[in-house]
């Protein structure tokens, strides 16, 4: 492809000769399919599994974080052994990849992820381990700004690698495919000995398994406990009368160490020494500590204190309703917490769903960072919200609201809402030295401090013009109080006189925030592109613009007749 030597010469940066019958070649010279996974809709009662970007870690296929979802006929996106998976959007995970070595059934992927398929399966194993080793540089092939990065499928497809000759790619497999094979047997028994973990861990912190009152023989007897079965036939230790606590402790970690993290096996030595030690209970995970720990995490990612806030007694407020450490918080008690909340403080669906969004959000954390084996809130689906209609203002109530200005501070920020559509935080930050009145444009700074141009009409300008010509203060800010000494405006502010001109023009209620959804109604009543409407309100997702956007019935109307009758 002609991109290929501008996107791509990076990777040829060595001047030396390949050996013969080695070549450089591009994903799509080999590829048979190249191409995104499908946009799912999700049913935990279906058989067919759809993997999400969770699922590629390590280099690993992680099918137990994946979700059901309806049958789809979906032909070539079904996975089959040999396809190599790479994480295609998003910040962290991008250019994440992994293969699947084994033979799939009934499993695809979502659209965040590429699937990458060979047309020959010699060349599956080579292009599998070239790209586990070179995740930097396909992660570097991005395109698109911070937050909004993607990874198209034109560059997948011009990747270049080099490909041996036909005996070297022989002797790779030879020795790859037995590799691939203990790998995935070793996955398979880590699964069984996690399951097995999982069920006795319990059982040891609860005093039901008393190990230092039970004294083991080299080979088990019926009168032992079953999990002393189960454990002797798993992890292949002996443990003899009279060995020391930390001896037995020490052999049981070291057998264990291939099968879990860091994290697990210190938690595995405190929970042993518990058990133990009679008198000595585990110490408990502090939820504060956690919590400050994921809400700093979210204020590097660039959330606003006020996001910040919002979860943190969200989260407090969840963690002491649940009374459990996370590590034992099920799907059953926060669909539980969720469903008390709505009926004693008499929540809306709207609020509910946020709050099962940073739940969801904490949780997945949890898991990143292997405090939890998985998140209980995978399987609590996003709750259903009516669609309520929203109102916007009319020409006539626009020309009630100015008229009503009795400063020309107020007339210039209802101006300035109206043919802009920015949000009120944007519009109190803004400083005269944002605002370009000679090209009508002014740059805002929005959520995620992320900045945008917005662009305001003929009259705006005007009114600004006229209300700066009356200033004689030296504020930086834009607009600024008209009593004392000028300060900036805040939010509450204007919010304040918003409602006062509402009540004083008899408009009804009136808010900074229905200005901004009436230009976007507005400039798609009048065939505004959807996209520039997104990239007008400064939106990360088109879903957001459309829930803006209240489509004027008589036009529905007007249209049905132009075209249907």
């Amino acid at each position: 492809m002609a991109a290929s030597k501008s996107i791509y010469r990076e990777i040829e940066t060595t001047d030396a000769p390949l050996p013969d019958g080695w070549r450089w070649v591009e994903v799509e010279e080999i590829a048979e399919l190249v191409s995104r996974g499908i946009t799912p809709k999700y049913d935990e009662s279906s058989a067919e599994t759809v993997l999400g970007q969770t699922c590629v870690r390590n280099n690993l296929v992680l099918i137990e974080n994946g979700r059901h979802h309806k049958p789809k006929k979906i032909n070539e996106k079904w996975l089959r052994e040999g396809d190599l998976l790479i994480n295609s959007t998003g910040v962290g995970s991008l250019g994440r990849t992994a293969q699947v070595w084994f033979e799939p059934e009934k499993l695809t992927v979502d659209s965040h992820i590429t699937i990458v398929r060979t047309r020959k399966p010699e060349h599956a194993l080579y292009l599998g381990f070239w790209a586990f080793a070179h995740e930097r540089y396909i992660e570097s092939l991005h395109t698109g700004s911070t937050g909004q990065t993607e990874l198209p499928r034109d560059h997948v497809k011009a990747i270049r690698f080099v490909l041996p000759d036909a005996a070297t790619l022989s002797w790779f497999n030879s020795i790859a495919e037995p590799a691939v094979k203990a790998i995935v047997a070793n996955q398979v028994e880590s699964k069984r000995l996690e399951a097995l973990r999982d069920a006795l861990l319990p059982k040891l912190m609860s005093g039901e398994v008393d190990v230092s009152e039970v004294e083991l023989p080299t080979r088990p007897n019926s009168h032992l406990p079953v999990y002393w079965y189960c454990i002797l036939q798993t992890v292949p230790i002996r443990i003899w009368k009279g060995t020391t606590m930390e001896a037995i402790i020490n052999t049981v970690l070291a057998q264990m160490q291939p099968l879990l993290n860091g994290h697990q096996l210190k938690q595995l030595a405190i929970t042993l020494r518990a058990a133990f030690e009679h008198d000595k209970q585990p110490p408990k995970e502090d939820p504060a500590d956690l919590l400050a720990l994921f809400l700093t995490a979210k204020e590097v990612e660039g959330c606003s204190p006020k996001t910040i806030a919002y979860y943190r007694t969200t989260l407090e407020h969840m963690t002491e309703a649940v009374a459990k450490p996370y590590t034992q918080v099920t799907s059953d008690d926060l669909r539980s917490y969720l469903s008390d909340y709505e009926l004693k403080r008499g929540a809306g669906k709207v609020t509910v769903d946020n709050i099962r969004r940073i739940m969801s959000s904490f949780f997945s954390w949890l898991e990143d960072e292997d405090y939890v084996v998985k998140s209980p809130v995978r399987r609590i689906h996003r709750v259903k919200c009516a669609q309520a209609t929203k109102e916007v203002l009319t020409d006539e109530q626009v020309e009630s609201l100015r008229d009503g200005c009795a400063c020309t501070r107020d007339l210039a920020i209802i101006e300035m809402l109206a043919s802009t559509g920015m949000r009120v935080g944007e519009l109190v930050r803004l400083d005269i030295a944002d605002v370009d009145l000679q090209g009508r444009e002014c740059v805002v700074m929005g959520k995620g401090n992320k900045q945008r141009p917005v662009y305001f009409d003929a009259r705006t300008k005007l009114r600004i013009n006229e209300y700066l010509a009356l200033r004689h203060d030296d504020s930086p800010a834009l607009f600024v109080s008209l009593r004392g000494e000028p300060k900036r405006m805040t939010i509450g502010n204007v919010e304040t006189r918003m409602r006062e001109l509402g009540r004083a023009t008899c408009v009804g209620r009136v808010h900074p925030h229905i200005f901004r959804r009436t230009l976007a109604t507005r400039a798609i009543d009048k065939g505004m592109p959807i996209e520039q409407v997104q990239k007008l309100l400064g939106h990360a997702k088109i879903d957001t613009t459309m829930r803006y956007a209240m489509v004027d019935q008589n036009n529905v109307k007007t249209s049905h007749r132009k075209y249907l009758e």
